[in-house]
C-alpha cells in the first residue's frame, strides 16, 4: 500500500510504503502524480521521498519494475524532471529499488537510496515537513 502527501507548497511529495506492496500501487502513484501536477498541486521540478515501514510482503517482480519505468519515461515524462530519494529497510524493496535506480538513471532521472530519513531529506535539500507523521 502507498500513502502519499504533498508538502512545501507542491514542491515535495512524501510517500510511505507499508503492508502488502504490489505493482498496481506503484502505477496508481504515478498517475496520481501526473494528475496532481496537471491540476497544479505538484509544482514543476518537485522532489519526492518514499520510505518503507511495516511491510508485510512484496509481490513485485523485476518485470513489474520494467513496466513502471516505461510508464515513468513515457506518460510520466510530461510531469517534468524530478529527484527521488528512497529510504528503505526491507531487503526485497531495496533489491527492486536498485534495479529501478539503474533504469531511471538511463533516462536521466535522479534516484538515490538511503538508510535514514535525515539523509534522504538532506539530499533533497529540505527538512522533514511532518516529523510527527513521517518517521521510521
Amino acid at each position: 500500500m502507498f500513502e502519499s502527501k504533498i508538502y512545501n507548497d507542491g514542491t515535495l511529495i512524501v510517500g510511505k510504503m507499508s503492508g502488502i506492496i504490489e505493482p498496481q500501487s506503484f502505477i496508481n502513484g504515478i498517475f496520481w502524480q501526473i494528475d496532481s501536477r496537471n491540476v497544479g498541486e505538484v509544482q514543476k521540478g518537485f522532489s519526492q521521498l518514499y520510505y518503507d515501514s511495516d511491510v508485510e510482503s512484496v509481490i513485485v517482480r523485476e518485470e513489474d519494475i520494467k513496466r513502471i519505468a516505461e510508464i515513468n519515461t513515457g506518460i510520466g515524462a510530461n510531469i517534468g524532471r524530478f529527484r527521488t530519494a528512497l529510504v528503505l529497510s526491507h531487503p526485497e524493496i531495496i533489491r527492486l529499488a536498485k534495479f529501478h535506480q539503474i533504469l531511471a538513471k538511463k533516462h536521466g532521472y535522479e534516484v538515490e537510496i538511503f538508510e535514514n530519513l535525515e539523509d534522504g531529506f538532506a539530499w533533497l535539500s529540505c527538512g522533514n515537513p511532518d516529523p510527527g507523521t513521517i518517521k521510521l
